[in-house]
């Protein structure tokens, strides 16, 4: 008769394994993946083979050890009292099975075992047992992964779903019923919260066992992100959701604020050059009227007109500065910085304001700090500039004082410069709330600042971000009614030595007082003011001067006759500057001459200058035009013609 594994009585005759001799018998136990421990009456091992070695530990000898010694193999029976399985067996004479069974070895190693304990029979007569052993461990560690891995899918709060080959769904989570059940979609349908090319996008998935993520669906007022991943082996491919309707939300509120960035800075971009296209015609034409014979009171209405007119046009610039800093795209030039001649411009510039108002401005520079720098001209004059301008018009009676001073070098191994700067006046002060306050944007000391004294606010939070840009830090010390004193750094770097050129001072002195070779310019601008001032300007530095009013008109006055240089607008119809100048460096391909161009532009930012420079201007310009800024521009140009 047939016993099946699991029900075999093991008679062994007289012996264990009688029924296999020798060398059958220990094949047989070695061949078993499980291990096998044979026992005696009293429950002890009198044999084990090899896989039961390896699970007591091969170090140490079992035999004559009793088995539940070495186990502590005691289960809970039917009773509440706990009892060996090898006296459970013995007394029933039948096959007790401990599913599982945690067991520590002596070197503390854990293992989770399954035991079946079978009587071993002697004619009848139960003379011990055999235990087989099987080792749960890996299978059930693996198993516990499985539930780990299913409960984390069941429990995550995202949605998860799986598909076959065919595209037909064998699981969703808890998170994607909830996901339908928060988008009223539970009766809709599983399909509808999928893409319409969900077929081809699980085919092409699991064709090209690539992943496709963020494939983005919007379901109701939800936005939903799927990624598909392959599990090729299995011919699954596995989704995997993610609401990110409150992302696009924000994502759509970036897009909208950068768009309303891009249009404020093409509107900016737009009143620049509209603004400083009709100041140019103004303050051309009040330094032009100066230059004439005038009457007191005609001549004093001109000056006023030239202050205002300048006034606007610092507006102008701190409302391009400030949207340059919100942008984050104000930087710094370097070059070469003169600083006795750069305080002296700011000096000539407000002496003016000064003498009116009976104020003294006075400058003082300790004798150890340098004559030359190099960093931004234009900016450190700006800093300057408005701090002295601010003290003169808070000031009633006294006077303004300039000092520069060089700081001690914090380390010996930068080159950097520091200056120490300070514009102390003795106007109406501060109070310690309006300090705090002072250097923000659109902040004045007090409500009423504006319409006595003008101003946007603007000036110092320009200057406290340009100070920044140059690595300084800047303060205000005050006391209200008596003055106050602004301190700044900046930081500078030394001027590089250069052997004066002889020959191009001797022409920057010379290039207009030459009457015997006059220049012939072309001026090209549709705006007639502009026109005029253009032309009486370049007069006055005998020029010969013709007139384009378009691009094209430009181009074909060149193809006529040979100028020495262009002023070029940039903005004309029919064609712009900018289209005009690469036509005609088109057609200068291959052609050894040179025809310097300079723009004349109303847009004053950097990114003005290099779409100029892209198309092959030599030199930019900015609206509005004044007679020193023409003069050292032509020079700059007219140099490079010199042999």
């Amino acid at each position: 008769m047939m016993y099946p594994m699991d029900r075999a009585p093991l008679d062994s005759g007289n012996g264990p394994l009688n029924f296999l001799t020798g060398d059958d018998a220990g094949f047989f136990l070695e061949a078993v993946p499980e291990a096998i421990f044979f026992l005696d009456r009293d429950n002890r091992i009198v044999l084990l083979n090899g896989v039961a070695r390896q699970l007591v530990g091969q170090t140490r000898t079992a035999i004559g050890i009793g088995f539940h010694d070495l186990m502590g193999c005691v289960t809970a029976g039917e009773s509440s009292t706990a009892e060996c399985p090898l006296t459970r067996m013995r007394s029933t004479g039948e096959l007790v099975v401990i599913p599982s069974h945690i067991w520590t070895r002596e070197d503390e190693t854990q293992f989770e075992l399954s035991l079946s304990f079978w009587p071993r029979l002697q004619q009848g007569v139960i003379v011990g047992g055999v235990v087989i052993v099987r080792d749960l461990t890996n299978a059930m560690e693996v198993q516990r992964d499985v539930q780990r891995a299913a409960r984390l899918a069941e429990d995550a709060p995202n949605p998860i779903v799986e598909f076959d080959a065919t595209g037909a769904m064998l699981y969703a989570n808890t998170g994607m019923l909830n996901l339908m059940g928060r988008c009223g979609l539970l009766e809709a349908g599983i399909e509808v919260m999928f893409p319409a090319d969900l077929p081809a996008i699980l085919r092409e998935c699991l064709m090209t066992d690539v992943s496709l993520p963020r494939v983005e669906h919007v379901v109701g007022d939800r936005v939903i992100a799927w990624s598909f991943y392959p599990l090729r082996d299995l011919e699954l491919i596995r989704a995997y959701g993610l609401d990110i309707t409150s992302d696009v939300a924000l994502r759509r509120a970036k897009e909208a604020a950068e768009e309303s960035a891009r249009a404020k800075g093409i509107f900016l971009a737009t009143m620049s050059h509209e603004l400083r296209t009709p100041m140019n015609g103004v303050l051309g034409c009040t330094q032009l009227l100066q230059d004439t014979s005038l009457t007191d009171q005609q001549r004093e209405l001109i000056e006023t007109m030239h202050r205002s007119a300048e006034a606007l046009l610092t507006l102008v610039n701190d409302i391009l500065d400030f949207s340059k800093i919100e942008a984050g795209k104000m930087t710094l030039e370097v070059a070469d910085v003169n600083l006795r001649g750069l305080i002296r411009d700011v000096t000539t510039l407000t002496e003016g304001l000064a003498a009116h108002k009976g104020l003294t401005v006075s400058v003082e520079i300790e004798s150890g700090v340098p004559e030359e720098f190099r960093g931004d001209p234009v900016r450190l004059r700006q800093i300057l500039f408005n701090l002295v301008g601010n003290a003169i018009k808070f000031t009633q009676q006294g006077g303004v004082t300039i000092a520069v001073a060089v700081k001690p070098k914090l380390s010996e191994n930068t080159d950097t410069v520091v200056l120490q700067w300070s514009v102390c006046d003795t106007g109406i002060g501060l109070t310690s709330e309006q300090q705090a306050q002072l250097f923000k944007a659109y902040v004045q000391a007090e409500a009423s600042t504006a319409r006595r004294f003008g101003g946007t606010g603007l000036g110092l939070m320009i200057c406290r971000q340009l100070v920044e840009l140059m690595g300084g830090t800047i303060s205000v010390s005050s006391q209200f009614g008596k003055g106050s004193t602004f301190r700044y750094t900046t930081n500078l770097l030394p001027a590089i030595l250069r052997e004066p050129n002889v020959s191009a001072v001797g022409m920057d002195q010379a290039v207009f007082s030459e009457q015997k070779i006059p220049k012939r310019v072309l001026v090209a601008d549709d705006n007639e003011i502009n026109q005029v001032v253009a032309c009486k300007f370049l007069q006055k530095l005998g020029c010969q001067v013709e007139v384009a009013r378009t691009g094209r008109e430009a181009v074909e006055a060149i193809t006529r006759t040979t100028y020495d240089i262009v002023l070029m607008d940039c903005e004309m119809p029919e064609m712009d500057g900018y289209e005009a100048t690469r036509e005609i460096r088109r057609r200068e391909e291959g052609a050894l001459n040179h025809l310097p161009i300079m723009a004349l532009t109303g847009h004053a930012s950097d990114e003005g200058a290099q779409k100029c420079c892209q198309a092959g201007m030599d030199k930019v310009m900015t609206k509005p035009l004044t007679l020193p800024a023409l003069r050292a521009g032509l020079q700059e140009l007219l140099r490079h013609l010199s042999p």
